[in-house]
């Protein structure tokens, strides 16, 4: 299992939501309104720096990971000035509950 996190500019967030819809996922967790710095400048939602990151966290078996990391880069491809998107692949594994509980 791989856990991708995808980091991506919050004006793009429609096509994101859009695309899952298309690789008909599982289940994902979203977080929203997120601020930071990277490749694209700083968002930090002030006059200065205006803007936030939203960060998707999907579970997925490995044979899954290239299909969905390229589907996303092609999103981003689609944009004349492209949007500001991290994706981050890291093992995961979901342990085993104790069979007290």
């Amino acid at each position: 299992m791989k856990l991708l996190t995808v980091i991506y500019d919050a004006g793009v967030d429609e096509s994101v939501m859009e695309l899952m819809d298309g690789l008909n996922l599982s289940g994902y967790t979203k977080l929203f309104a997120a601020q930071g710095a990277g490749g694209t400048g700083r968002q930090l939602n002030n006059p200065v720096f205006p803007g936030v990151n939203n960060l998707l966290l999907l579970l997925l078996p490995d044979e899954e990971v290239r299909t969905v990391t390229n589907a996303f880069y092609r999103l981003q491809a689609t944009y004349r000035l492209k949007p500001g998107m991290t994706l981050i692949v890291q093992d995961a594994q979901i342990p085993a509950r104790p069979r007290d509980l």
